[in-house]
């Protein structure tokens, strides 16, 4: 105000927009408010015209491009909802539904479409009733009164079951490119489990290119407690020191540490560094942008067996049977809409190969110095417990965008415009084999040995708002529609309704805005301000099978914990409760402090004065507010609490149902009646108390959770929470591993080194995971026993059911009290170091019955192998179970392809070489019946001298002369190092014991 104007409390409306204004101001805002009409009208005829010019297109592959938004604030403009019908007008009437076959069909509105008895619809208002509405805030159109889920109707055709139908049974019914007839699993039959990895799949030397496995760990480790160069040589020379010079790693000193590394990370496509220049003012600037080639990272995974019998790759539609019809339900991206839309896009061979790609700027200092920019991709092809997983197939860290940052720029338009441009253009570094790709197609044989042609499309994109607005070129929450996904005005945000009110953003109206020539600069930026867009080229319309404006999903981290509770609702109670006074933030802090520990929710005594903390512990605050303050709050009588507590309770329904892991219809639709119910709450709120303006876009977003979900399956697939952990892993780096210049390379260096860490880990695992099931013993007969033998020097050792006071069962003989048993029932051997056999012999003590049976007979080829089998005894023992038989063979070290018994005992060459070792037999060492493992030396030493312990026979008496052991014993078929199957002149019969 100018200094000596008069103040006044007169106001005026404004004859353009009709809000009141203070008399004094009213004239400078006449003149804005006129220039914004102008300009949103001259827009408006501009959109309708590129509507106009590109609708005969679109309808005819059924689409329909949405108006633009009623202007707010804009007396006169056009509504869609009051126009006659028409061309333009025709998704108002139309309804979208799906066939089996996946085909698109269009029909009116009928019966079929109106709502359900328990679907909510707003009340109309006192002040709605008074007048009628205005032109600037029209009604919504009829088909936004019911909330339409035509793809979620029960399937019908002739292929369907009608017979043997139980209630929960479960209905499968792939996409018609699969070639699958649909599948009926009763509820106990049903799985959706991949099949195990096959044993020939392994790799024997997971850990290659390092020279052992010893000396990956150490890597590993080094890695992961972020030692630096003189930490590592002098933790080397300590080993070496302690080992006496028999250390099994063959690292000497860092160099060649770094060296193994260098080796290492050509099994992963690693970072490169490009150059981004774009003039600013009439001077090139020219930023580093660090990315791997996301494609090829694809392709890695793709080939890998461990994962390709878990990649999906067809869409399908779930049903349960309620017993009345079948209901169908979403989880994964591939059961929802999105994933059925594109495969009906691509050719009928083509495989969709699917992207979730995030991207947010995260401070990597504690003081926000220093900033890193991180692109995350994860392969929604693969279940979710795997993609959202840390572990060798989840997220991926697969770029760094450039920081465009200038004090003396900052803030200004140009500048803005020009970060934004920097943004897309870094980006399409990342995706520009995807766009080559997702296009023509790319023919790969994947790791199941299936060739594919693969399609690379993204999917979904996750971000916060603030980096929505980014990838949606939006100019934010103070636009005329700051909705990255559809047009609602800025006035608009907390009405919300079944379904949206408002049409989605369509990018096909704004590039023929900005490949306009006649246009200026000017008049194209004033042209897309109605819609809340800025002039610059977004560079995911140039992917195929990609529409920005529904890739882009409602985040529930920031959304919700981290924005509409953090920010809004608590922030509220706070300001509330501390005007209640001193002794109301005592009692509700106290009773906050009385809620039970409970598992996986944090504890809280004084949340009142809490002002920053993350989003889980804001999402276990909105979990016990209601039951901490309500007492209080009615108490005081505090009509303001009272009301506040009424739009929490409604936001906390609306939280639990938005974070179910499975969708039916009936959730959406109590989704979609929940969101109707808190919106009237948060506007009686408002009119009672209109201190706070609640048109915000985290007020709004949430609106679109009911499409996500039918488009992209449940929240989970896009929340950012998962990818926000992986934040911390690169905040590590900055902080233990960095010099703190040049960070961008180093940082991307050692990430690198972290995947592929991950990449081996994963595959040592798998091997070991795979030894452990080979040698745990599955659950024996209740009259079965446990027996140990050593087959040295192809010893044949007999066993059978005691007949006299000779061969009464003992932990020491090889006779079993078992009247199935005759009195010499099997014989057992070593083959040459090549194969175990348990013979069957009938009563003639002659004729062998069965040859080899399959027995349970454990092989103890290896150290891993003895440590394996020990801890599966305990295990076993401890079960309460009588026991296996198990013997003692030779097969070569995995690693090696000879097991060496000389060095450190684990079959590695790289040790120093020692005397050869003999057992000792040491008849006390044996622990009752089944012993095994009571005296296997400690993990580290030589495998065989803890097995030689391990020396009772069947028969009851030690074992002859031993030789002495030889160096290395001969290969082992593949099929007999993995399975106690018989050699090649038998078949393996299952034995009756």
């Amino acid at each position: 105000m100018a200094r000596g104007r008069k103040t006044t409390a007169i106001t005026v409306a404004c004859p353009i927009c009709g809000k009141e204004y203070n008399k004094n101001g009213i004239g400078s805002h006449k003149v804005a408010c006129q220039r914004r009409a102008d300009t949103e009208r001259a827009a408006q005829a501009q959109y309708a015209a590129v509507q106009q010019a590109t609708a005969g297109g679109s309808r005819a592959q059924g689409l329909v491009i949405p108006p633009p938004p009623s202007s707010p604030g804009l007396r006169g403009a056009p509504s869609s909802a009051g126009s006659s019908p028409g061309p333009d007008n025709v998704d108002n009437e139309l309804v979208i539904e799906q066939d089996r076959g996946g085909a698109t069909h269009y029909r009116g509105p009928s019966v079929e479409d109106l709502p359900e008895p328990e679907e909510v619809h707003p009340a109309p208002r006192d002040e709605d009733q008074a007048a009628p509405p205005s032109p600037a805030r029209a009604s919504p159109s009829p088909s936004t009164n019911t909330l339409r889920l035509p793809t979620f109707r029960a399937p019908t055709g002739p292929d369907l079951p009608s017979n043997d139908l139980r209630v929960d049974d479960f209905l499968t019914i792939s996409h018609p490119h699969a070639a699958t007839p649909p599948i009926h699993k009763h509820f106990d039959d049903f799985t959706r489990t991949p099949p195990p990895i096959s044993p020939t799949k392994l790799n024997n030397t997971p850990w290659h290119p390092f020279k052992s496995r010893e000396d990956f760990e150490f890597a590993e480790f080094v890695l992961k407690a972020a030692l630096n160069q003189g930490e590592v040589d002098a933790l080397l020379a300590l080993i070496d020191r302690v080992a006496g010079g028999r250390s099994a790693l063959s690292f000497r000193s860092y160099g060649d540490l770094k060296d193994a590394w260098d080796a290492a990370s050509r099994v992963a496509p690693a970072f490169m560094k490009h150059k981004v220049t774009v003039p600013y003012k009439k001077e090139d600037r020219t930023y580093t942008m660090y990315c791997r080639p996301l494609f090829e990272w694809s392709l890695g995974l793709l080939k890998d067996p461990l994962l390709a019998s878990k990649f999906v790759w067809h869409a399908q539609r779930l049903y349960k049977y309620n017993g009345r019809t079948w209901e169908r339900f979403v989880d994964e991206p591939n059961t929802a809409d999105g994933w059925w839309k594109v495969e009906d896009a691509l050719p009928e061979d083509g495989s969709p190969l699917m992207y979730a790609l995030y991207a947010d700027k995260t401070r990597l200092s504690s003081f926000g110095t220093q900033k890193g920019y991180p692109i995350i991709a994860r392969i929604t092809n693969l279940p979710s417990d795997i993609r959202n997983g840390e572990e060798y197939g989840g997220g991926q860290v697969v770029g760094f965008l450039p920081i465009v940052e200038d004090e003396n720029e900052e803030g200004k338009k140009g500048f803005t415009t020009y970060k934004r441009i920097i943004w897309h253009e870094s980006f399409w570094i990342l995706l520009e084999t995807i766009a080559k790709y997702g296009k023509t197609g790319y023919r790969f044989t994947c790791g199941d040995d299936v060739t594919r042609i693969l399609y690379p499309i993204v999917l979904i994109l996750v971000a916060d708002y603030e980096e929505q607005a980014m990838m949606s070129l939006n100019r934010g929450p103070k636009g005329l529609s700051p909705c990255p996904v559809c047009l609602v005005p800025q006035d608009k945000q907390m009405v919300l309704g079944l379904q949206p009110e408002h049409p989605y953003r369509d990018a096909e109206p704004i590039q023929a805005l900005l490949d306009n020539a006649d246009l200026t600069k000017r008049q194209l930026d004033e042209a897309l301000k109605p819609m809340g867009l800025r002039p610059v080229e977004n560079v995911f319309w140039k992917l195929p099978h990609c529409n920005v404006y529904r890739a882009l999903s409602w985040d529930r981290l920031h959304a919700y914990h981290g924005g509409l509770f953090s920010d809004h609702l608590f922030e509220e109670f706070q300001q509330i409760v501390k005007a209640m006074g001193r002794e109301a933030v005592i009692e509700i802090n106290q009773q906050f402090d009385d809620i039970p520990s409970w598992p996986n929710l944090n504890h809280f005594d004084a949340v009142v004065s809490v002002n920053f903390t993350d989003g889980q512990k804001y999402e276990d605050i909105s979990k016990s507010i209601v039951h901490a303050s309500h007492s209080v709050f009615r108490k005081a009588k505090s009509k303001q609490g009272y009301m506040l507590l009424k739009c929490l309770r409604r936001y906390i329904v609306l939280d639990i149902l938005a974070g179910l892991e499975v969708h039916m219809e009936s959730t959406l639709r109590l989704y979609a009646n929940e969101l109707v119910k808190y919106s009237q709450t948060i506007k009686e709120y408002s009119d009672a108390f209109p201190g706070k303006n609640w048109n915000f876009p985290k007020c709004h977003t949430h609106q679109h959770i009911v499409d996500d979900v039918m488009e992209k399956g449940v929240t989970k697939n896009f929340n950012t929470k998962p990818f926000e952990k992986m934040h911390g892993i690169i905040k590590g780096i900055y902080q233990d591993q960095t010099n703190f210049k040049d960070v961008e390379a180093q940082i991307a260096r050692i990430e690198h080194q972290v995947s592929v860490a991950r990449f081996m880990r994963s595959r040592i695992n798998a091997l070991d995971e795979a030894v452990n099931k080979r040698l745990t013993p599955k659950e024996p007969k209740a009259d079965s026993f446990h027996k140990h033998t050593s087959l040295f020097n192809s010893q044949r050792v007999k066993s059978g059911r005691h007949t006299n006071a000779k061969t009464v069962p003992q932990g020491r003989n090889s006779y079993f009290d078992s009247k199935v048993l005759s009195r010499q029932h099997a014989e057992v051997w070593e083959d040459n170091g090549k194969a175990f056999g348990i013979d069957i012999v009938g009563e003639d003590n002659k004729t062998i019955v069965h040859h080899e049976v399959a027995a349970r007979v454990v092989c103890v080829f290896s150290e891993l192998d003895a440590q394996a089998a020990h801890r599966a005894e305990q295990q076993h023992q401890q079960q309460g179970s009588h026991g296996y038989l198990s013997g003692i063979g030779g097969q070569p070290n995995a690693g090696n392809g000879a097991f060496n018994f000389a060095g450190n005992g684990q079959g590695s060459s790289n040790g120093p070489a020692g005397a050869q070792r003999r057992p000792t037999l040491q008849p006390q060492g044996l622990v009752g019946m089944g012993g095994m493992g009571g005296n296997v030396r400690a993990p580290g030493k030589s495998s065989l001298t803890g097995l030689a312990e391990i020396h009772e026979t069947l028969g009851g008496n030690f074992p002859p002369n031993q030789p002495p052991y030889p160096s290395k014993l001969s290969l082992v078929a593949h099929q007999a190092s993995l399975n106690t199957s018989p050699s090649s002149r038998t078949s393996p019969e299952q034995s009756p014991n």
